[in-house]
C-alpha cells in the first residue's frame, strides 16, 4: 500500500472484505479508482499489470452482459464510460454474437439511438452490422409463432433450395449469418422480402434472385409490371411509342395490372427498383427451365415481344409472335417494336417471315399492303427457292415503284426481266418490244431509232441487248422512222405570233382584222369613241358582231400581220410611261402594286430601305384618305400597306372613324352632301397631321360611341360589357395612335353608377395608364371602392409576373406576330405612358433583322458574327440562325440565346460572372440561374427544349415551368421530377449520339439544386406555392441518393406546413441559407413567445435544436392558466400538472437539469402530504432513469419520505412502481385496481439479483445525508414501508431507505427486526458470504425464539429436510472425504437460518431466497449458479432422480412460476421417454413380461399419474395435445399406420415382433449434425408435394382443420397421418429422435407405445375436462383398433380398452372380442391389466356387462358365465328372472291366439284366458319354473333376500298354474292384475290354491277374501279350511261374533264351520 493517499488507503482496506468481482463492479461503478482496483487485483492475486487490466475489463464486460440482460442500459453506458470502453463498439460485439432475440434486439434498438454521436469509423461497421440483423431479425420472425419456433424453412426452388432449421435459427447470430455465402443470403433475403415486404431485405439480393423468385411463384402480373417499367425506361427513340410511355394510358393499360396482396405504396417503390434492374438475357432464359404455370410464361413472354424480345425458338414463329403482339394490343406498332434498341429480332427478318407466309398462303394483296419496302435489300438466302423466287419478283416491282429519278429506272425493269425470262432473257424481251421501247426512253444516251438500225446489240450504259429487229412488230414507229430519215424532206421554220395561232377560232379571220382599221376614216363610226379598255380576247367573245359586208369595203390590198416586235408599229403607235406602285393601286391592283414596288426598289437600292417603305406605306395611307369613301380604293390601300410589311392598323382606324362620323352625322339630319364634305376636311387635316382635328374626331368617338351604347341599353335594358369593349375599341387605338390622352367619358359613366368593376376591367383591356386609371378612381362616391381599386392596381402580383414571362415570350419570338407585319409607323409613345397596364413594343424592327443576318454572311465566320449581333440587337433568332452553322455548339449558342432574350444590363452582369467559368455545367448553371432570379422561366425551358431537346434537363425545366408559371402542383408535376430524378441516378449512361453534350450527374444534380432554392426563394409570392412546391419535393424524394449537398426539402415542407397553421409563415429562403439554423431558432424562440408551443416543438424537433425553454414556457403558461380558473386548485390537479409535465419532458427530451428544477419548483406548492409524495416520486423517476445520485438525491428522496410518513393514509399511497403510480394520477386517483395491476406485474417476476448488484445500483455505501428516527411511530412506519417494498420487490429503493434513515441503538434488538436487515442476511446466507453462526444478535434472537421454532416445525419449508441433507453429505463425500462432517451440517444449518428468517419476516422475497437455496442444494450447485441460470429453471429438475425429482420439479415450477405451456411441454417429454424407452432395452426382460406398468421418477404411471397432472392442473390439456404431438411424430417416424400381414396362427401374436423399417428421413438418426425435417414430402408417385402448395395441418389442430374432412374423420389422428400432409414440428420429431436413437422397433412395440401414448393422453384430457380432446383419442383409438384387429393382437386390444376405461364408447373392442371368441381371454387378462385398482376393476366389470345387456341381450349364457366369473350373482339372477317373465309373457300370448281363433268376428278379449294341459304348456312352465329357482338362488347368494323371496313365490305360482293343469283347460293365474287376482281367490281358486297365490303379496288380503267366502257357506271351501288351517278357521269363528251384517247364509256357514273344526 505504499504509495497511496489516505482516501486510497481506506478504500483498500473496505475491499479486503470483497470478492476480487466485487471489486472490480464497484470501481468500474464509481469510475474514480480504476487503477486503484487493477492494483488491488495485481497485489492479491500476484498479477502482472497486463494480466489484472484484462481481467478487470473482462469483468466490467460480463456485468455489462448481465446488466443488459435486466435491460439496463443507461448504468450499462455510464460504466464503459467510466472505464473508458467504446460503448459502440462493445455493444455491437455483444450483439454480433448474441443468440438471444431479445437480448440482441435491445441492444440494437439502443445503438439506433446512438447512431447520431457514433464516430466516423464505427459508421460503416454499424451500417454492415445492421443490415445483417435487419435479415435475421425477418428471418426470426418468419420461424416465430406463437413466440415458439414450429417449424422449418425452405428458400428457393428446384435443386439451389435452402433449408433452415429450427436449431440452426435458434443459435444463428449475426456474427454466423454475415460469414455466410451471398447465394444463401440472397434467397432467403428474397424470400423474406415478399412475406414482409421490407425493402433493405433487397440489399442482399439482386435481380436475378427476385425474377426468379417471381417466376417460380407465379406472380406474373408483378413480372409484367417489371418488365413495362424497365423496358419503358430504355424504349426512348422519340417514335410513335414516346408519347404512349408517358401519358396515362401507359399506367392504366399496362400498370394497372391484377397485383392482388400488394398494396400502392409498395408498387410505387418496386417500380423505382425495377427502374434501376435490368432484365437480362438469363432471366428470360430461367423462365424457359422454370416449373411455372403455363399463364405465367404466357405473360412474361407476350410482353416481352411487346417490346420486341422474342424466344430463339420463336422467332420463325410468324404465328406465335403475331399472337402474343396480338394479346398485347400492339399490332400497330409493329414497324416500332421491331425497330427497338432492346428487340432480339429485325423488323426485317419478321417481314421476310410474314413474306413467306403471304407466298406459302397465296395471299398476294396481303403481301402488298403489309410487308410493302420493309425488305428491300434484305438477304434472302435462307428462304427457300420457290418463296425466294416470288418474294425477289416482287421486290423488284416494289424497286421499281420506288426508284426516284429516271435513269435509276432502267436497271430495276432489266432485273425485272430477268427475273421473269430466267435464263432466257434475250427471248423475252423480243417478243416484248414494248420493253425494249421502255427501257430506251428512260436511257438518256440510248437512241429510239436505233432499234431499226444494223447494229447487232442495242448499247446501254448497264448492259447491251441484242438487236432482234422490230420492223415487223413495231410497224407504225417504223413508218415514223422513214419519214424522220427521209433527208428530202426539209421544211422552214418560220415565228408565229399570237394572231396566227387564233386564226380560224370560231370562225375569225385575223388578216382582216386590223384592215378595216387602218383602210379610211369613215368606218370610224363602227369604232367606239370612248376607249375600251377591254382585251383581245373579249372582242372576240360570242356577243361580237362581225358586219361582213362592212370589211367587204375595205380594200383588199396585202398587208404584213401585225407583230408586237415591229419596230413600225412601235415607232408609230408606242408611248413611253411609268407604270410605279401608285398607278396600280389608282387602277385598283394592289398585288401589282407591291411587286413594283419591291422590283422598284431591288433594282434601285438592291435592297427594300426602310425610308422608302415608310415613303410609300404614307403614299398608300393618304390615298385611302383621300378616297375614303370609295370601299374598293381604300381597301386597296390598306393590302398595300399590309403587303409591303406594313402595319395598316392606323389606316384602318382612321377609315372606321370616317365611317362612323358620317353615319353620325346622317342620323343627325345633315344632308349626304354636307356630311361628305365635313368628313373630306377632317380626312384632308389628317394628311396634314393637324392635330386640332385629332381631338376634334376624337371627341365625335366618344360621343358617338356613348350614345349608341345608350341607345342599346334603352332598347335591350342593359349593357353587355362585351359590347361596350367591341364598340369603344375605335376611338381607344385612335387616341393612341395619335398620342391623345386616352378616352374618359365612358370611365366616368361607370364611375357616376358605380361600376366599379366594369371600370376596372375598359382599363384592363384596354391598357389605360396607371396614373390615370388612379386619378379618375377617386370620383368614386363610395371611398371604400377607391381604397380598393388603389390597391388592386398598385399590387398587381399576377401581372407583375406575366409581364416577365410576357417578355421572355416577345423576345423570344413565340408570341410575335410575323416580323414584316410588325412595324408600326406611330412615333414612340409620350413619356406620360411609361406606366401602363399595355407591354412596351419591341424597338426593333424586323425588316432590319433579315438585313443584319444577311450581313452575318459575309466574315469568315458567320455564327460568331451572328452571335456578336444577339447581343448586340437583342434577338435571340440570330442565335437560332447560328446554330444552322454549328449545330453541335450547344455550350455556346444555349447561354448566348438566353442572354440575348435578357435585359442588357443582366446580360452585361453575367458576362463579368461568367468569365471565370470555364466548365459547361458551371457556366450553364450561371445562366439558368439569371433566368430563375428575373423571372424568365419561359425562356430557360424554352432554350432547353430547342437546344436539348433529349437532355433531363427538359424534363427538370418542365416541372418548374409547370410550378413557377402555370401554378400546377399536381402529380403529373411529381411524376416530371421523379423521371428527371431517375435520369440523374440510373447506372447506365445515355446515347451520347442524340445530345450533342452531356452534363455529368454531379453537375446535374448540382444545377438541379441550385434552380429548385433559387424557385423556392425568389420564384413564388405566397406560401401557399411554396408550400406546395416543397410538397411536389417531398413526395419525390428529391434529396434522396443525391450525390450532392442538398436542402432536406422533406424537413422544410414540414416546416413551413406547420409554421403555416400560425399566423407567422417561415421564410423559406432564409431556411434555405448557410446561416439557417440560427434563423430557424429565432423562428422557435418567435413561436414560443407567441405561445405556439406545438409549432415551436416540432420545428425544433425537426431541426435538432433544444426543446427545453419550449417545454418550460408552455408549461409555466399551462400552470398560470391552471391557476387562472375560477374553481380553486387542489393539490390532485397540481400533481397531475407535474405527471404530465414530466412526460411531457421526457417525450420532448427536455435535459436533466433543466426538468428537475422545474418540477421541483412547482411541487413546493402542494401542501397535501401524499400529492407532495406523488409529485417527489414523479422528480425521482428522473433521477433513477439518468443514474443521477449525490447529495440533491438523498434531499429530494427525503422531502418524498417525510412527506410519506406525514401522510394519515399510509397504507392507501401507492408504493408499486413509477409507471403503475404514473397511471394512478393520470387518471385522476379513481380507481386504483388497474394501477396496482400494472404494478404487481413485475413483483409476480423471478428474482434474480445478487447483494453486491443491489448495493451498487442503489449507491448505499455513498449515501450522506442520513436522518436519525427517534420516534417509535415513526420506526415503525420506516419499517413498514420498508416491508411493503420489499413485498413489491423494489429492493433499490429498500435499501436506499434503509440507509437514508437510521434507528437510535436501543432500537437496534427491539422487534420486530430491520426488514432490509433480514434481506441483507438472506442474500449473505444464500450466497455464502455468511455464515449462519454469524448472525447479527438481533436476528439470532428471532430464529432462537420458542413461537419461531413452533412456526418453523409446522412450516411447510422443512418438508424435504431429509432429502436435502442426504443431497448435502453426498456432496460432500464426493468433493473431498477430508472436509468434515461439519461442513455438511452448516449448510442445513443455512438452510434452516434462512427459512426461519423467511418464515419469520414474511418477506416474499426472502422466501423465494430460500427457495433458491433449497434447489441448489438439492442439484449440488450454488446459489449464483442457480440464480445466474434461472431462465433454464426447468433443466434443474434433470440433475437429480428418483422420487426425488417429484419434490424438485414442484419446488422449481412454484418458485420459478414456471408458465404451464413450459411445464406441459416438459412433463409430456418426460412421459413419452418413460413410455419409450423401456423398449429400446438390450435385454428381453420387459419384452418377455409386457406388463405395461411404466414408471416415471419412481412412481408408476398407469396408478400415479394424477400426482403428474397435480403439479400444474391447468395443464392437464396442453400435455395431452403435446402427447398427442408426438404420438404422430412417432407413427410418421415409424411407419406402422398400415397393418402388417396376418400370422399364419390367428390366436398367437407372439411373431408379431418382425423388425420394421423407420422413417427414411431418420435412418442415420444418431449422428448429431441431422438435418431438419423436410417441408416437403415424396408422394407415391414420387413427385414433390411442398408446403406451400398443399394444406398443412398441425397435430393439435387436427379436429379443426376445416369443412374438407368430416368431424370423425378429422378428429382421427392415424387417418389424417396417412391421409393428409401433416406438418410435425421438428421439436416434436426431435424429442423423438432423443429418446428412441434411431433404433428399430417392431410393429408390437410400435403398437404398444402407440396404446400407452393414448392412454396416457386420455388421462390427461380427462382430468382437463376437454371433451374435444377426449373425442380424438377416443376416434384414434377405434382405428388403432381396427389395426390392432388386423393383426390378431388381443392383449393389445384388451390393454387399450382397460387404459381408456371408456367401456360404453369402447363397446366395439368388446364386440371384436366376442365375435373372435375372446372373451375368455379377455377375463383372464383384465385383472392383470388394471393391477390393485379395485375402483377400475369394478368399472370394467360393470362396462363388461353393460356391453353385453347392451349390444347382446340374447346371449345370456355369456352374461351369466361372465356374471358368476366375477361373482355378481345378482346379475345373473336378473337375467334368469327376466327370462322366467319372458317364458311367462309368451304363455299368455298362446292363450290369446287360442282364444282369438275359437272366437267370433269381432274379436272381444274374454275376461279369462283359458290354457290347455300340452306339452308345449307344460314345458314353457316347466322352464320357467326352473328359471325362477335358478334365479331365487342366486339372488340368495348375491344377498338379495327380496329378490330371493320374490322368485321363490313366482316359483310356487307356477308350480300351481301347472297343478291347475289337471283339470284343463282352466284360467291363466300367472301375471294377473291384483283385481283379478282377489276374483281368483273369491271365485275359483280353493282354500289352499289362493293361499299359494297370494302368499307372496301378504296375508292381510288373503285372510280377507277368505273371510268372506267362508261366509257364503261354500262347503269345500269350508272342509279344506277346517282340515288344512283350522287356526284360521277359529279366528273366523271369533270374528264373526263381533260381525254385524249377519244372515242366514253366513249363520249356517258359521256353524258348519263349527261343525268341522269339533
Amino acid at each position: 500500500m505504499e504509495g497511496l493517499s489516505q482516501n486510497e488507503k481506506i478504500i483498500w482496506s473496505c475491499w479486503e472484505d470483497k470478492s476480487a468481482r466485487d471489486v472490480a463492479r464497484e470501481a468500474a461503478a464509481k469510475g474514480t479508482h480504476i487503477a486503484l482496483a487493477v492494483k488491488y487485483l495485481m497485489s492479491k492475486n500476484n498479477w502482472t499489470e497486463e494480466i489484472a487490466t484484462d481481467w478487470f475489463l473482462a469483468e466490467v464486460k460480463a456485468w455489462t452482459v448481465q446488466l443488459l440482460l435486466r435491460k439496463q442500459i443507461f448504468k450499462v453506458l455510464h460504466i464503459l464510460t467510466k472505464v473508458k470502453i467504446n460503448p459502440e463498439e462493445h455493444l455491437m460485439t455483444l450483439a454480433y454474437e448474441s443468440p438471444q432475440i431479445e437480448y440482441r434486439d435491445f441492444i440494437v434498438e439502443n445503438l439506433e439511438k446512438m447512431v447520431k454521436d457514433m464516430k466516423v469509423d464505427n459508421l460503416e461497421k454499424w451500417h454492415n452490422f445492421r443490415r445483417h440483423w435487419n435479415l435475421l431479425r425477418y428471418l426470426e420472425k418468419s420461424f416465430e409463432s406463437e413466440g415458439v419456433f414450429k417449424q422449418n424453412k425452405v428458400f428457393g426452388g428446384n435443386k439451389n433450395r435452402i433449408y433452415v432449421n429450427e436449431s440452426e435459427i435458434k443459435v444463428l447470430t449475426v456474427e454466423k449469418i454475415e460469414k455466410y455465402p451471398p447465394e444463401w443470403k440472397s434467397k432467403v433475403a428474397t424470400a423474406l422480402f415478399f412475406d414482409t415486404f421490407e425493402f433493405s431485405l433487397l440489399d442482399f439480393s439482386s435481380p436475378l434472385e427476385v425474377w426468379n423468385y417471381l417466376v417460380q411463384h407465379n406472380k406474373a402480373m408483378i413480372l409484367v409490371r417489371w418488365i413495362n417499367v424497365q423496358t419503358s425506361e430504355v424504349v426512348r427513340d422519340m417514335n410513335a411509342r414516346y408519347n404512349f410511355f408517358n401519358n396515362e394510358g401507359f399506367v392504366k393499360k399496362l400498370l394497372n395490372v391484377d397485383t392482388k396482396g400488394f398494396q400502392k405504396d409498395i408498387l410505387v417503390r418496386l417500380d423505382e427498383i425495377f427502374r434501376n434492374w435490368p432484365i437480362t438475357k438469363d432471366m428470360i432464359d430461367n423462365v424457359v427451365t422454370s416449373d411455372c404455370f403455363a399463364f405465367t410464361k404466357m405473360c412474361i413472354y407476350d410482353t416481352l415481344c411487346s417490346y420486341g424480345i422474342v424466344n430463339e425458338d420463336e422467332k420463325n414463329n410468324l404465328y406465335q409472335i403475331i399472337s402474343r403482339l396480338a394479346r398485347t394490343q400492339n399490332l400497330k406498332l409493329i414497324d416500332d417494336i421491331f425497330t427497338e434498341s432492346c428487340s432480339t429480332i429485325t423488323k426485317q427478318h419478321f417481314y421476310v417471315e410474314l413474306a413467306k407466309y403471304c407466298v406459302k398462303n397465296n395471299l398476294f394483296k396481303v403481301l402488298t399492303m403489309c410487308v410493302e419496302g420493309n425488305i428491300l435489300d434484305t438477304d434472302l438466302s435462307d428462304v427457300e427457292q420457290e418463296a425466294k423466287d416470288c418474294i425477289e419478283l416482287w421486290l423488284l416491282f416494289k424497286s421499281i415503284e420506288q426508284t426516284s429519278d429516271r435513269q435509276s429506272h432502267v436497271v430495276p425493269v432489266y432485273k425485272t426481266c430477268q427475273q421473269i425470262a430466267g435464263e432466257n432473257i434475250d427471248n423475252y424481251i423480243s417478243s416484248n418490244p414494248h420493253l425494249v421501247l421502255g427501257m430506251i426512253l428512260l436511257e438518256d444516251n440510248a437512241k429510239l431509232f436505233d432499234i431499226f438500225s444494223k447494229e447487232d446489240f442495242l448499247q446501254f450504259k448497264d448492259f447491251k441487248l441484242p438487236n432482234k429487229g422490230y420492223k415487223d412488230k413495231l410497224p407504225h414507229l417504223y413508218n415514223v422512222y422513214k419519214k424522220f430519215s427521209d433527208l428530202n424532206q426539209m421544211y422552214e421554220s418560220k415565228d408565229v405570233n399570237v394572231y396566227q395561232l387564233l386564226s380560224g377560232y370560231r370562225g375569225l379571220d385575223v388578216s382582216k382584222v386590223f384592215e378595216y382599221q387602218l383602210v379610211n376614216q369613215n368606218t370610224s363610226s363602227l369604232i367606239n369613241e370612248k376607249p375600251d379598255r377591254r382585251s383581245l380576247g373579249s372582242l372576240l367573245s360570242n356577243d361580237v358582231d362581225v358586219n361582213a359586208s362592212s370589211i367587204k369595203t375595205l380594200s383588199q390590198k396585202f398587208m404584213d400581220m401585225p407583230d408586237f416586235a415591229n419596230e413600225k408599229l412601235m415607232k408609230r403607235y408606242g408611248y413611253v410611261a411609268k407604270l410605279n406602285h401608285v398607278y396600280y393601286l389608282k387602277q385598283y391592283r394592289p398585288c401589282n402594286a407591291s411587286q413594283a414596288f419591291v422590283a422598284q426598289q431591288y433594282q434601285t437600292y438592291n435592297r427594300l430601305q426602310e425610308k422608302s417603305i415608310k415613303s410609300a406605306c404614307c403614299e398608300g395611307h393618304a390615298l385611302a384618305l383621300q378616297n375614303w369613301s370609295d370601299p374598293a380604293m381604300t381597301a386597296c390601300a390598306i393590302s398595300f400597306v399590309a403587303m409591303i410589311g406594313c402595319n395598316p392598323m392606323r389606316c384602318r382606324v382612321h377609315m372606321s372613324a370616317a365611317k362612323l362620323i358620317k353615319s353620325y352625322l346622317l342620323k343627325n339630319g345633315e344632308t349626304e352632301d354636307k356630311a361628305n364634305k365635313i368628313v373630306n376636311e377632317y380626312m384632308s387635316k389628317l394628311v396634314q397631321s393637324n392635330d386640332e382635328a385629332t381631338k376634334e374626331i376624337l371627341q365625335y368617338l366618344e360621343e358617338i360611341t356613348i350614345k349608341k351604347l345608350i341607345k342599346n341599353s334603352e332598347i335591350d335594358g342593359k349593357i353587355e360589357m362585351s359590347t361596350v369593349l367591341y364598340e369603344s375599341q375605335t376611338m381607344v387605338k385612335f387616341a393612341g395612335l395619335h398620342n391623345l390622352p386616352l378616352p374618359e367619358l365612358l370611365l366616368k359613366e361607370f364611375i357616376r353608377t358605380d361600376s366599379w368593376f366594369n371600370f376596372l376591367l375598359f382599363g384592363d383591356v384596354f391598357r389605360y395608364p396607371l396614373s390615370q386609371m388612379l386619378q379618375l378612381s377617386q370620383g368614386f362616391r363610395k371611398k371604400s371602392y377607391s381604397e380598393h381599386l388603389k390597391y388592386i392596381m398598385l399590387h398587381r402580383n399576377v401581372e407583375e409576373m406575366c409581364e416577365k414571362d410576357y417578355k421572355s415570350l416577345s423576345s423570344n419570338g413565340q408570341k410575335r406576330a410575323s416580323r414584316m407585319n410588325s412595324i408600326d409607323v406611330s412615333p414612340s409613345p409620350s413619356p406620360s405612358q411609361n406606366n401602363v397596364f399595355e407591354f412596351p413594343p419591341s424597338l426593333y424592327m424586323g425588316k432590319e433583322l433579315w438585313e443584319v443576318a444577311a450581313a452575318c454572311h459575309g466574315p469568315e465566320d458567320p455564327p460568331a458574327a451572328l452571335l456578336r449581333a444577339a447581343d448586340m440587337y437583342r434577338e435571340p433568332l440570330l442565335v437560332l440562325i447560328a446554330s444552322c452553322y454549328e449545330p453541335n455548339a450547344v455550350d455556346v449558342l444555349l447561354p448566348q440565346w438566353i442572354l440575348s432574350s435578357l435585359p442588357i444590363t443582366r446580360a452585361q452582369e453575367f458576362h463579368r460572372s461568367a468569365a471565370a467559368q470555364s466548365a459547361l455545367g458551371d457556366l450553364f448553371q450561371l445562366v439558368a440561374e439569371l433566368c430563375l432570379l428575373e423571372g424568365y422561366i419561359s425562356t430557360l425551358h424554352e432554350s432547353v427544349v430547342v437546344f436539348m431537346p433529349e437532355s433531363p434537363l427538359t424534363i427538370l425545366t418542365s416541372f418548374l415551368y409547370r410550378c413557377i408559371h402555370q401554378r400546377i402542383f399536381d402529380s403529373e408535376s411529381v411524376k416530371f421530377l421523379s423521371n428527371f430524378l431517375q435520369h440523374c441516378q440510373r447506372k447506365y449512361s445515355m446515347d451520347t449520339t442524340v445530345v450533342p453534350f452531356q452534363l455529368s450527374k454531379e453537375a446535374l444534380q448540382k444545377l438541379a439544386v441550385s434552380l429548385l432554392k433559387i424557385a423556392l426563394s425568389h420564384s413564388f409570392d405566397s406560401a401557399f406555392h411554396q408550400r406546395e412546391f416543397l410538397r411536389c419535393l417531398a413526395t419525390a424524394q428529391f434529396e434522396k441518393g443525391l450525390m450532392v449537398p442538398s436542402p432536406n426539402f422533406i424537413t422544410l415542407y414540414e416546416i413551413l406546413q406547420i409554421s403555416m397553421e400560425t399566423s407567422l409563415v417561415v421564410s423559406i429562403s432564409k431556411m434555405l441559407q448557410n446561416d439557417a439554423q440560427q434563423y430557424l431558432s429565432q423562428c422557435v424562440e418567435m413561436y414560443t413567445a407567441n405561445r405556439n408551443y406545438d409549432v415551436a416543438l416540432k420545428i425544433a424537433k425537426l431541426t435538432g435544436l433544444q426543446t427545453n425553454e419550449i417545454l418550460i414556457a408552455e408549461w409555466t403558461h399551462k400552470h398560470e392558466m391552471l391557476h387562472m380558473k375560477e374553481d380553486a386548485v387542489e393539490d390532485k390537479d397540481l400533481t397531475l400538472f407535474i405527471a404530465q409535465c414530466s412526460e411531457a419532458f421526457k417525450k420532448a427530451t427536455v435535459t436533466f437539469a433543466k426538468a428537475t428544477d422545474f418540477l421541483i419548483y412547482h411541487v413546493k406548492g402542494i401542501s397535501d402530504s401524499v400529492q407532495k409524495f406523488y409529485s417527489y416520486r414523479i422528480v425521482m423517476s428522473w433521477f433513477e432513469e439518468n443514474l443521477e445520485y449525490g447529495q440533491r438525491r438523498e434531499e429530494i428522496e427525503h422531502l418524498m419520505w417525510n412527506a410519506y410518513f406525514q401522510s394519515e393514509s399510509q397504507d392507501e399511497i401507492f408504493l408499486n412502481g413509477y409507471q403503475s403510480t404514473l397511471h394512478y394520477i393520470l387518471n385522476g386517483q379513481r380507481d386504483p385496481t388497474l394501477s396496482r395491476k400494472i404494478g404487481l406485474v413485475n413483483a409476480e417476476k423471478p428474482f434474480s439479483m445478487l447483494l453486491g448488484e443491489i448495493e451498487i445500483e442503489s449507491d448505499v455505501g455513498n449515501i450522506e445525508n442520513i436522518v436519525v428516527l427517534e420516534e417509535p411511530e415513526a420506526i415503525d412506519n420506516w419499517r413498514k414501508v420498508m416491508h411493503k417494498l420489499l413485498e413489491l420487490k423494489r429492493l433499490v429503493e429498500a435499501f436506499r431507505l434503509s440507509a437514508l434513515f437510521r434507528t437510535p441503538p436501543e432500537y437496534r434488538y427491539r422487534p420486530p427486526a430491520c426488514p432490509v436487515t433480514i434481506m441483507r442476511t438472506c442474500l449473505k446466507l444464500a450466497e455464502g458470504t455468511c455464515s449462519p453462526y454469524e448472525l447479527p444478535q438481533e436476528l439470532r434472537l428471532v430464529i432462537s425464539s420458542p413461537f419461531m421454532q413452533s412456526k418453523l416445525s409446522l412450516s411447510e419449508t422443512s418438508d424435504a429436510s431429509f432429502e436435502e441433507l442426504v443431497v448435502i453429505q453426498e456432496k460432500q463425500d464426493v468433493a473431498s472425504e477430508s472436509i468434515p462432517h461439519l461442513a455438511a451440517r452448516e449448510e442445513a444449518d443455512r438452510l434452516s437460518a434462512l427459512d426461519a428468517l423467511a418464515a419469520r419476516s414474511g418477506i416474499t422475497v426472502a422466501k423465494q431466497v430460500t427457495s433458491y437455496y433449497r434447489i441448489a442444494l438439492q442439484i449440488g450447485w450454488s446459489y449464483n449458479a442457480v440464480l445466474k441460470y434461472q431462465n433454464h429453471s426447468v433443466d434443474f429438475i434433470n440433475l437429480v432422480s428418483g422420487r426425488a425429482r417429484m419434490l424438485l420439479a414442484n419446488l422449481v415450477f412454484r418458485t420459478f412460476n414456471i408458465p404451464s405451456k413450459q411445464v406441459a411441454e416438459y412433463l409430456c417429454r418426460e412421459m413419452v421417454a418413460a413410455i419409450i424407452s423401456p423398449h429400446l432395452l438390450k435385454t428381453s426382460t420387459f419384452r418377455q413380461k409386457e406388463h405395461f406398468k411404466y414408471t416415471l421418477w419412481g412412481y408408476t404411471l398407469n396408478s400415479d399419474i394424477e400426482m403428474f397432472l397435480n403439479m400444474r392442473p391447468d395443464a392437464c390439456s396442453q400435455i395431452g395435445r403435446f402427447i398427442l404431438d408426438h404420438l404422430m411424430a412417432f407413427q410418421k417416424i415409424y411407419k406402422a399406420t398400415t397393418a402388417s400381414k396376418l400370422p399364419e396362427n390367428l390366436l398367437d401374436d407372439s411373431n408379431l415382433d418382425v423388425e420394421t423399417l423407420i422413417d427414411e428421413e431418420y435412418q442415420n438418426v444418431e449422428r448429431d449434425d441431422i438435418s431438419s425435417a423436410q417441408s416437403s414430402v415424396v408422394t407415391e408417385e414420387g413427385t414433390l408435394m411442398s408446403a406451400d402448395t398443399e394444406s398443412v395441418f398441425s397435430i393439435s389442430t387436427v379436429y379443426t382443420v376445416g369443412p374438407k374432412m368430416t368431424r370423425d374423420t378429422r378428429r382421427n389422428l392415424f387417418d389424417v397421418v396417412t391421409r393428409r400432409d401433416i406438418h410435425i414440428p421438428y421439436e416434436v420429431k426431435s424429442n423423438i429422435r432423443k429418446i428412441t436413437k434411431g433404433a428399430k422397433l417392431s410393429t408390437k412395440q410400435v403398437n404398444i407405445i402407440s396404446i400407452e401414448l393414448l392412454v396416457l393422453a386420455h388421462e390427461c384430457f380427462s382430468g382437463a375436462c376437454d371433451t374435444e380432446g377426449v373425442a380424438v383419442v377416443l376416434v384414434s383409438a377405434a382405428a388403432l383398433t381396427a389395426r390392432l384387429l388386423a393383426s390378431r393382437s388381443w392383449r393389445l386390444m384388451v390393454r387399450l380398452l382397460c387404459g381408456l376405461a371408456r367401456y360404453t364408447e369402447c363397446a366395439y373392442v368388446f364386440q371384436a372380442l366376442r365375435d373372435n371368441h375372446q372373451f375368455e381371454f379377455l377375463l383372464g387378462q383384465f385383472d392383470y391389466m388394471l393391477g390393485q385398482q379395485p375402483e377400475k376393476i369394478a368399472e370394467f366389470k360393470q362396462g363388461l356387462l353393460d356391453f353385453l345387456k347392451t349390444y347382446c341381450p340374447g346371449d345370456t349364457d355369456t352374461y351369466i358365465m361372465v356374471a358368476l366369473h366375477f361373482n355378481m350373482y345378482a346379475e345373473a339372477a336378473n337375467v334368469k328372472r327376466k327370462q322366467a317373465y319372458s317364458l311367462i309373457d309368451d304363455l299368455e300370448k298362446m292363450a290369446l291366439d287360442a282364444a282369438k281363433a275359437t272366437s267370433k268376428k269381432p274379436f272381444q278379449q274374454p275376461t279369462w284366458l283359458q290354457i290347455h294341459d300340452n306339452a308345449q304348456t307344460r314345458l314353457l312352465l316347466d322352464t320357467a319354473l326352473n328359471h325362477c329357482t335358478d334365479a331365487s338362488e342366486l339372488y340368495l347368494q348375491g344377498g338379495c333376500m327380496g329378490f330371493a323371496g320374490e322368485m321363490a313365490a313366482l316359483a310356487q305360482q307356477i308350480a300351481l298354474q301347472m297343478s291347475l293343469l289337471n283339470a284343463s283347460p282352466t284360467r291363466l293365474i300367472l301375471n294377473r292384475s291384483t283385481e283379478q287376482m282377489y276374483r281368483l281367490v273369491s271365485e275359483y281358486l280353493s282354500f289352499m290354491e289362493g293361499l299359494v297365490l297370494l302368499a307372496g303379496r301378504g296375508g292381510e288380503a288373503w285372510h280377507e277374501l277368505a273371510y268372506r267366502r267362508t261366509l257364503t257357506n261354500d262347503q269345500a271351501y269350508l272342509r279344506d279350511m277346517a282340515n288344512y288351517r283350522p287356526d284360521i278357521a277359529h279366528q273366523f269363528l271369533n270374528r264373526y261374533k263381533t260381525e254385524k251384517n249377519k244372515n242366514s247364509v253366513s249363520q249356517a256357514a258359521m256353524t258348519e264351520l263349527r261343525n268341522l273344526c269339533r
